[in-house]
This record gives C-alpha cells, structure tokens and sequence, in this order.
C-alpha cells in the first residue's frame, strides 16, 4: 500500500438505505425536503481505505444531514503522521489541505471548482501545468479555528484526461512540492488510483449487500455495517495471502470469486479433521488465484442501462397502507 514510502489511503463518501421505519426516519433522516421528503431514511458513511489492498481502514457512519467533510474530521486520527490522503474536490480545500498539514499527512486531491487558479499567487513554476501558488485559508474558517494559517502552500498539475464527455483537463493539488523527488506524471497517476475506492465501495454495497440494510433500529443497522465492514477485511485478506502465495497482483484477483470460493470451502472446513485444515486451506489460497480478471487500465462505462428489470410502477407508499386502501 505504499508509494515512495507513503501509505497511499483513499478517501470518500456513500450512503445506505434502510427499511422505511418510523425509528429510522426519525434518527437518520432522508433526502429531499420538508413538502418532497425521500421515500427511505439513508444513512451517510465516509471511508478511509488502502489503495492497493482495498480494505476498510476506518469508516464513520452519520445521519444524512451530516457532511461527508465532517464525519471525515474525526477519521484523521485512525492516520500515520506521513500518510498520502487521495480525495476528490470535496475535501479540497485551503482550510482542510491546513488541517492535514497540522497533523502530518501528505495529500492528492482535484482542485475544487470554486478555486479560481488565475487569481492565486504563483510562487514558482516547474514547467507548463506544474506550479507552486499560495492558496488564502477562508476568514469563516479561520475565525472557527483560529490555529488555522493565512494561507497554505500547494502545489498545482495540469492533467489531460479521458472521460465519457470526451478528452479534457483536470487540475490535481498536492502537498508534495518537490518536482525532482516527486514527478507531475505520477502524482497524476495517484490521483488515477482514487477511482479505486468506487470498486471498494461496489464490493460494500453490492457484492455484500450493504446497498440496502435490512435492521430495523438504529443499533442494528451500525451492527450491519460493521459486521460487513469486518466480511469486507476478511475477504481482502484472503486475497492478499492468496497472491503472496501464489506470486500474483492482489488486484487481478476477483472479489466475487473469492466469495464463492471461500462459501464453497465452508463445509470442508467443517468436516475435515483438525490437521488436515492447513493443507485445506492452502488448496483455497490457490483457488482463489487462479481466475484473475484482465487488466483494464481507463475503462469507460456508462452510467446507464440497456434494459428495464420490471415494467411494474414504482409503489410510493407502504405495502400496509396499500392493502388498508385495498381493503377499504
């Protein structure tokens, strides 16, 4: 998980749904407003996550009202003093780039698109796209915090992208402000590998079915999370022994066949006499490695679909309150 001596984590944010229970509707909250209020509560998760294992480092779970930039302010102390945080333009910003700097940690992240680069003041210039500005920390901020500084230090790369608009450019931010140690192609790439924790969050909600929870409390649904959270690791770990094993990148080993793989192993598990475990569980090691998925390097997909599941309405209330109205 490491780059030139940093520990690469991803940062980002998702949400989950939950049953439409009066109790979570009340402690979690949903989207919309007061007159067009969402139809489930949703729950609000911020995960810190390693880039090149893609497991859980830490995660916060908030109601929905609660920003994704606070609930990630109380996951900065699970960090190493030296750790590379990767993040969109959502937590790019001068008062949260001060904040990482004071505890330490080293950054990669999208310029935000208020940040108007033609009016920062440039310090020096590396080359075409490559340059160090000063960048003011905002005065609100900075009367909520007063230990914040003026301004902070960044260093800005022009990057050249491909997207399903088309060809166009990107600015990326970082703390590391040597262009000799550090070159602007691979802090680029750095910032390539924040798509990583989108397949992360895949596996969470899909693979694990974490989409959408099925507790009907409060307490049960942070037990849900947590329990998948520890399925997710677990998972993770076994591909990582998998690929030391067997001398492949932990990458190009599926997620979902590790799942099955591990599933259909239980019941061995469960028979086998107690020495001859380790050597069933080698045997799964090497099961697990041997489908590894192709590299795709910039794939594209729409977010789109070709084909409707069910040509059914969409219900808008509760299935009780449809059969009282049956009924009546």
């Amino acid at each position: 998980d490491t780059w030139r001596g940093f520990r690469v984590v991803l940062l980002d944010g998702t949400c989950v749904s939950m049953p439409a229970t009066a109790a979570l509707f009340e402690h979690f909250g949903t989207s919309g407003h007061a007159r067009n209020p969402g139809r489930f509560p949703l729950a609000r998760m911020v995960v810190l996550g390693l880039a090149r294992s893609r497991t859980i480092l830490a995660y916060a779970l908030g109601v929905y009202q609660d920003s994704e930039t606070s609930l990630a302010r109380t996951l900065l102390k699970h960090l190493r003093r030296g750790d590379l945080l990767v993040a969109d333009r959502l937590f790019a910003s001068a008062h949260a780039y001060a904040l990482y700097l004071q505890r330490d940690l080293q950054f990669v992240t999208r310029l935000h698109q208020r940040v108007k680069l033609s009016k920062l003041r440039k310090l020096r210039i590396y080359g075409p796209g490559d340059m160090l500005v000063e960048m003011p920390v905002n005065a609100k901020q900075r009367r909520l915090h007063p230990e914040l500084p003026a301004t902070v230090i960044v260093r800005v790369i022009q990057a050249r992208i491909r997207s399903r608009a088309g060809r166009g450019e990107l600015y990326v931010v970082t703390s590391l402000l040597s262009a000799a140690e550090y070159p602007a192609a691979e802090i680029v790439g750095l910032y390539g590998q924040r798509w990583s924790v989108e397949t992360l969050f895949k596996e969470f909600k899909v693979e694990l079915s974490a989409d959408v929870l099925r507790s009907r409390t409060p307490a049960g649904i942070a037990n849900e999370v947590a329990a998948r959270v520890v399925a997710l690791n677990a998972i993770r770990t076994l591909m990582l022994e998998a690929a030391v094993q067997e001398g492949v990148d932990p990458l190009r080993i599926s997620f979902v066949q590790t799942l099955r793989t591990v599933l259909s192993f239980a019941p061995a598990f469960a028979l086998r006499r107690v020495e001859m475990l380790p050597q069933l569980y080698r045997r799964m090691l090497a099961e697990i490695a041997r489908e590894l998925v192709p590299e795709r390097p910039g794939r594209q997909e729409p977010r789109m679909i070709r084909r409707e599941t069910k040509h059914y309405p969409t219900l808008r209330q509760t299935r009780l309150q449809w059969r009282k109205t049956l009924a009546a």
